[in-house]
C-alpha cells in the first residue's frame, strides 16, 4: 500500500512520503501469473521498460541497513526514491522529483539529509543500474475494488566490473484500498500456483549478492587509503552543494577547503594515478576552488579588515572607514556569489560533477597503489616535506617581494603537506600529529599571505575613498599594521615548520 502520507518543499525540490506494503514472489524464467482463482481477477493491465540507477557509499552503507536510494525512469512513479525498513513487509518511502535541469548524478538534498548521519563521510554515488521490463495488472476482488497491483519484472543488473545478472519476479503491492487480509488471500494463491515466496529484499540487495557479506581484511593498500580521503572530499562538495547556493554560513569556507584537499590529493599522489583522467580532473577542480574563491575571499577580508579597524583608537579612524569597507566588500561577495550559483547551474559543472563520481566509482589507482599503504606511501610524504622546506629555505635567503613570493610557495606546499598526511594518517601511527603539525604551519603562513592581499585591497578601497573625496588615512594605518602582521607571522613559521618536520619523520 502506498498512501501519501505529507508533502513539502525543500529549495526546488518537492519531497513526498508513503508507506508501502508488499510481498515478493520469485518466478521460473518462463513463468506467467494467468489467474488467481476465485481469490481476486486480473483487472486492467500496463507495460513499463523502468531504468532505475541505485545510490550508496562505496562501503555499501544505505544497503546494509536495508536502505535504497534510487532515480527511476518510466513507470508512473517516476523520481527519487528512500526507501528506509518499516515494521513487517512495510517500508517507508520518501520521494522527489527529477527536475528537468539536474544532474542524474545528483542525489537531491531532501533526501540526502535523512541518511547524512548514517553515511558520514562517504559520498553518494552509482552501485548498480538495473532495467526492468515490468507488466502491472490490477487485482481485482470479487467486490470490485482494486485491492492491489500485480507487478511481474524481467529484471537486468548491471554492475561495473561485473557481468549483468536477470531473474523474474513477482510483487504483490497494497492499493489504498486493499486490507492486510487481502494480501494474504492473494499470496496464499500465487503459492499455490508455484510462485516461491522471497523475503522483503530489495532489488538491490539481490544484485549486490555477496559484495555485501564482504568485508575489507588485512592491511589495508595506498589505493585504499587514499581512495578513501579523496571520496571524502567528494562527499563535502556533494553535501555542501545547496547550502552554497543559498550562501549558508560556513557552506562555500567548506567546500572551496574539499576542492583543495581534492587537488592537493591529486597532486601528491599522481604517481600512484592515471594521469590521464586525474589532470583534467585537477584542472576542472581548480576552476570550480577559484569560483568558490570570490566569495570566501570577500568575507575573509572584511572580517579581518574589520576586526583591524577595532583595534585602532578612536582618533585613527577618520571618515567613513567602516562603511566603505562594508559597502565595498558587501558588493564584492553578492557578485562572486551570483557568479558561482550560476557556475553551479552550468554543463561545465555537470560535467566536473560525473568526472568526481566517476573518480569514486571507477578509481584510477595504477598497480603500484595496490601495495601495502606504509611501504608505499612513506617516500611520497617525504618527498611532500622535502618540498616545504626547500621552498621556506629559498625564501629565507631573498628580500621584499621576492621573500613574499617564496614563502607564499612554502605555504602551498605546507598545505599539500598537511592534507597527504589527513590522507594517510590511517597507516601511521604519527600520521595524525604530522597532520596537526602541518596545519599549524599553514595556519601562521596563511596570516601572513593574508596581510598580503589585506594590503593589496586597501590600496584599492583607498583609490575609491579618493575618488569620493574621502579622508584615506585610516587606510594607511591600516596597511601598516598589515605589513607588521605579516613579519611577525614570517617569524614564527619557522618555528612551526621545525616542528612539523619533526612530527613527520
Amino acid at each position: 500500500m502506498r498512501a501519501n502520507h505529507h508533502r513539502r518543499n525543500q529549495g526546488r525540490e518537492t519531497q513526498t512520503m508513503a508507506t508501502e506494503i508488499e510481498r515478493k514472489f520469485r518466478l521460473p524464467q518462463d513463468g506467467r501469473i494467468t489467474g488467481l482463482g476465485k481469490v481476486a481477477s486480473l483487472g486492467d493491465a500496463h507495460e513499463w521498460q523502468l531504468r532505475a540507477t541505485y545510490f550508496d557509499t562505496p562501503g555499501l552503507t544505505l544497503a546494509r541497513k536495508g536502505i535504497t536510494l534510487r532515480r527511476r525512469t518510466g513507470g508512473h512513479d517516476e523520481g527519487w526514491h528512500l526507501k528506509l525498513p518499516g515494521e513487517g513487509h512495510a517500508r517507508e518511502e520518501l520521494g522527489a522529483q527529477i527536475l528537468p535541469d539536474s544532474s542524474p548524478l545528483q542525489v537531491p538534498d531532501a533526501l540526502r539529509c535523512h541518511v547524512q548521519a548514517l553515511v558520514g563521510d562517504a559520498p553518494l554515488v552509482p552501485i548498480a543500474q538495473l532495467d526492468t521490463e515490468r507488466r502491472e495488472t490490477d487485482l481485482v476482488v470479487p467486490d470490485g475494488r482494486a485491492v492491489a497491483l500485480l507487478c511481474e519484472d524481467q529484471v537486468t543488473v548491471h554492475r561495473i566490473g561485473a557481468e549483468p545478472q536477470q531473474w523474474r519476479e513477482v510483487e504483490v503491492e497494497l492499493t489504498a484500498d486493499g486490507a492486510p487480509l487481502d494480501l494474504a488471500e492473494i499470496s496464499a494463491e500465487l503459492v499455490a500456483q508455484g510462485a516461491e515466496a522471497q523475503p522483503a529484499t530489495s532489488k538491490l540487495v539481490q544484485a549486490l549478492g555477496d559484495l555485501l557479506a564482504a568485508t575489507p581484511d588485512g592491511e589495508p593498500s595506498a589505493a585504499r587509503v587514499v581512495g578513501a580521503y579523496l571520496a571524502a572530499q567528494v562527499r563535502m562538495i556533494q553535501a555542501r552543494e545547496a547550502e552554497v547556493r543559498v550562501d549558508a554560513p560556513d557552506a562555500v569556507h567548506q567546500m572551496r577547503v574539499a576542492t583543495r584537499r581534492l587537488r592537493s590529493t591529486l597532486r601528491v599522489f599522481r604517481e600512484l594515478l592515471a594521469a590521464e583522467r586525474t589532470e583534467p580532473l585537477r584542472a576542472e577542480v581548480r576552476w570550480l576552488g577559484e569560483m568558490l574563491g570570490g566569495p570566501r575571499d570577500a568575507e575573509v577580508l572584511k572580517a579581518r579588515l574589520s576586526a583591524a579597524l577595532d583595534e585602532l583608537p578612536p582618533e585613527a579612524v577618520v571618515g567613513p572607514v567602516r562603511e566603505r569597507l562594508t559597502a565595498e566588500l558587501d558588493a564584492r561577495h553578492a557578485q562572486t556569489h551570483r557568479e558561482l550559483v550560476a557556475a553551479l547551474d552550468s554543463e561545465r559543472y555537470r560535467d566536473l560533477y560525473q568526472m568526481l563520481t566517476a573518480l569514486v566509482t571507477e578509481p584510477p589507482f595504477l598497480p603500484a597503489a595496490d601495495g601495502p599503504a606504509a611501504e608505499v606511501l612513506a617516500p611520497l610524504m617525504r618527498k611532500t616535506t622535502r618540498r616545504v622546506t626547500r621552498r621556506w629555505a629559498a625564501s629565507q635567503e631573498a628580500v621584499g617581494a621576492e621573500q613574499t613570493e617564496l614563502a607564499h610557495e612554502a605555504r602551498k606546499k605546507a598545505k599539500a603537506a598537511r592534507y597527504a598526511w589527513e590522507a594517510v594518517s590511517p597507516a601511521f601511527a604519527h600520521g595524525k600529529d604530522a597532520a596537526r603539525a602541518w596545519k599549524q604551519v599553514t595556519e601562521t603562513l596563511g596570516v601572513a599571505q593574508d596581510t598580503v592581499v589585506a594590503r593589496e585591497r586597501l590600496l584599492e578601497l583607498a583609490d575609491v575613498a579618493h575618488a569620493a573625496d574621502e579622508p584615506t588615512f585610516t587606510y594607511g594605518v591600516l596597511y601598516g599594521r598589515q605589513l607588521a602582521h605579516q613579519d611577525d607571522a614570517h617569524d614564527e613559521a619557522g618555528k612551526a615548520i621545525r616542528r612539523a618536520k619533526r612530527a613527520s619523520a
